[in-house]
Parts: C-alpha cells; sequence; structure tokens
C-alpha cells in the first residue's frame, strides 16, 4: 500500500505547488504593476492589477486547501518521519510560518485598503505582500535542501539540532531558491495571459485586458524562460554531492557519478520538464512573431498563451514531482542506511525506519481507510471544480 501514500502526497502535493507558484508570482506582480499604474496614472494598468488582485485571494483560498491535505496525508502516513524531522527542523520551518501570515494579512490588507487607504500606505502593505512571497521559499526550500543534504546537523549531549547558519550554507539552497522565484514569476505571468486570452475568447469586450497582460508580461516571462535554463544547471551542479539523487536524474540519458544506485530512474521527467520549457519558450515566440505582424490579439494568440500557461503550470508540476521522488524511498537524499547507520545512537535506529518512505503508517493505508479518503477528496475536488466554474465563469463581474 506504499503506493497509495505515494499517490496522496504527490496528487495533494501537485495541485498546492503549483497554485502556490500563482499566488507568490502574483504577490509580487500585483504591487508593482499597481505602483507603476498610479505613477504612470495608467487606468487600464490600474484595472489589470486590480482583477489580479482578486485571482490571488480565489487562488490562495484552493491551494489553502490541497496545502491542508497534503499535510494532513503526510501526518497520517508518516508520523515518526515528521516528529523527527519536524522537531529538527522547527527553526526553519518557523520562517516560512511567520511568512505565510504575514503573506496572508498582507493580501487581505491590500484587498480591503484599495482605494481606502493613502496611496503611501497601501504601497508599504505591498511591499509587505511582496516581500513575504519572497521570503515563503526561503524557509521552505531551507527544509528542501536539508532534505536534499542535512547540512547543519549536529549533535550535543546524544541530541540532534540543527545549525541554521551552516543549513543555509547548503549548495542546493540558493539554486533551489532563485529557482522557486524564477519559476514563481513565470508561471504567474504566463497564467495571467491564459487567463485573459480565455477571457477574450470568451467575450469580445475582454479584449483589452488581453493584450495588455501580453504587454506586461509576455517578453518577461520569456526572459524569465531563459533564465531558468542557467537556475536548472545550477542546481544540477549542487547535487554533485549527493549521487543517489543525481543518477536517479540523469541515468537515463547516460550520466551517472559515483557508485549509487537509485531505486527509480526518473530521467523521463526531467525530459518532460525540458519537452515543457521548449513549448512554452515556442508558444511565447509565436505571439511576438504575430505581434510584429500587428496581430498580437487574435484567437491563435489566446490559444497559444492558453498553451503557454497550461505547460507552465505542467512544468511546475514535472520539476515538483522530480525534485521529490528522484530521492525515492529517502526522505533525506543523501542518507541511505549506512549513512544513518554511523550517526549516535539511538537516533540511527529511529532515523532507520523514520527516513524511508516505505514506511508508512499501515493504519492509515487500510482498506477502509482508502475508502473513506477517496469519496471524500472526491467530494471536495467536485465542490472545487463549482466554486471555480461559479467565479470564473458563471460569474459576470
Amino acid at each position: 500500500m506504499v503506493l497509495s501514500s505515494l499517490f496522496w502526497l504527490s496528487f495533494n502535493f501537485g495541485i498546492h505547488i503549483v497554485l502556490v507558484n500563482i499566488v507568490l508570482g502574483l504577490s509580487i506582480i500585483v504591487p508593482l504593476l499597481k505602483y507603476i499604474g498610479s505613477k504612470k496614472k495608467d487606468k487600464d494598468m490600474l484595472d489589470l492589477s486590480r482583477k489580479l488582485m482578486r485571482w490571488i485571494a480565489i487562488t490562495y483560498g484552493i491551494g489553502g486547501v490541497f496545502g491542508t491535505a497534503f499535510t494532513v496525508f503526510l501526518f497520517s502516513y508518516y508520523p515518526l518521519f515528521i516528529f523527527s524531522a519536524g522537531d529538527l527542523t522547527v527553526d526553519i520551518f518557523g520562517i516560512a510560518i511567520f511568512f505565510i501570515i504575514l503573506n496572508f494579512f498582507s493580501i487581505t490588507a491590500y484587498w480591503y485598503g484599495w482605494d481606502h487607504w493613502s496611496e503611501r500606505t497601501h504601497n508599504i502593505i505591498g511591499i509587505l505582500l511582496a516581500g513575504s512571497a519572497i521570503m515563503i521559499p526561503f524557509g521552505f526550500r531551507g527544509i528542501f535542501a536539508f532534505l536534499n543534504e542535512p547540512t547543519g546537523l549536529e549533535f550535543a549531549n546524544g541530541h540532534p539540532y540543527i545549525n541554521e547558519v551552516l543549513a543555509y550554507s547548503n549548495p542546493t539552497f540558493w539554486p533551489l531558491f532563485f529557482k522557486t522565484i524564477d519559476g514563481a514569476l513565470i508561471t504567474a505571468m504566463l497564467a495571467t495571459i491564459a487567463g485573459f486570452g480565455v477571457a477574450y475568447l470568451r467575450n469580445k469586450e475582454n479584449r483589452i485586458y488581453f493584450q495588455k497582460s501580453l504587454q506586461y508580461f509576455l517578453f518577461p516571462s520569456f526572459i524569465g524562460l531563459l533564465i531558468m535554463i542557467p537556475l536548472g544547471f545550477w542546481y544540477l551542479e549542487s547535487l554533485a554531492n549527493i549521487p543517489y539523487k543525481f543518477n536517479s536524474i540523469m541515468e537515463g540519458l547516460g550520466w551517472t557519478i559515483g557508485n549509487a544506485d537509485p531505486a527509480l530512474n526518473m530521467s523521463w521527467l526531467f525530459v518532460l520538464s525540458l519537452i515543457f520549457t521548449t513549448i512554452q519558450i515556442l508558444s511565447i515566440l509565436f505571439i511576438l512573431y504575430k505581434g510584429t505582424k500587428g496581430e498580437l490579439v487574435t484567437k491563435g494568440t489566446a490559444a497559444s498563451s492558453l498553451l503557454a500557461g497550461i505547460f507552465a503550470a505542467g512544468t511546475v508540476e514535472a520539476m515538483e514531482q522530480l525534485n521529490a521522488f528522484s530521492q525515492f524511498p529517502r526522505f533525506i537524499a543523501a542518507l541511505g542506511s549506512q549513512q544513518i547507520s554511523r550517526l549516535p545512537a539511538p537516533w540511527n535506529k529511529v532515523l532507520l525506519t523514520g527516513l524511508s518512505l516505505e514506511s508508512y503508517n499501515h493504519l492509515a493505508a487500510a482498506l477502509y481507510a482508502q475508502i473513506f479518503t477517496s469519496i471524500m477528496m472526491g467530494i471536495m475536488i467536485v465542490v472545487l471544480i463549482v466554486f471555480i466554474y461559479i467565479i470564473f465563469f458563471k460569474h459576470k463581474k
């Protein structure tokens, strides 16, 4: 039944992480767009930023539902791991939680303060909104980097703890962090263009918003995609000290290091993410080409923008799943059974079981639990689909 735990974790995390990327990107874009629009007294830009602020609230809510579901599944299937790793990474996790709370209140304050507070106060809230969005992955990617390699893990009197300064010197952290920010901006911009492209196809009155989104976001998203290429190779190079994970990603392409023999060959997912990225680039180039011909806003460019938005989300999904499952069945990629056995007692014995994805909670994976879980998840998904339909398609405002 380990496949059950992996499915539910992958399913909920995959949806959550895509929506989170859109929220983080828009949290940076909206205050900037509104600030520039106010300075230039550009009504179209201000209207666009306000519409996107509404999108943040909706996406945040849906992403939060799946984030909560992911956390519940993680606790249910792997209580020992959560107990061990949660206690160790509580300080780093605390950074993420603090800025999640700040981001939530910033979203609320920014939305309700629109046209009610002074321009200066609203801009300050906007800075908090963007800053908190940047700092959320600073915390979470610190944990992900620790799950790559436990840099900063130390023992005092037989008890483990993390030296936070050393933890952030983890060679996998900084490329992972910058990839996250760049990816969030790309995904948010292309999702925005795609959203207004669909709105334009449904109602030609939305032409101005589609046109403005193309003018503001198309070229920056293209530059972001180009920047993502060296960032991706930087992250891949940082995994050179973790042969198990590196080989899982690259062995299918004939590139391996050391003698590590991973349980899964995830090269196909790496190749898939490259294909998705290529489709985004080609879609953008097509729209740019049509723009040079004076045909920026057409059904063809709207369809191409939708394609770019879908594959932007798909790229995030593919890369996040690749990063997670390329170390299967290890929770910490650099710690196999031999490495764990060298840790001080009794942690070597405790973690030998707790750091394996195959050591799941059998009660949570029982057949009756699976049936009940599937029914409840099905209901939740149907409700969210209806919610999305009402908000984005039936609601006329």
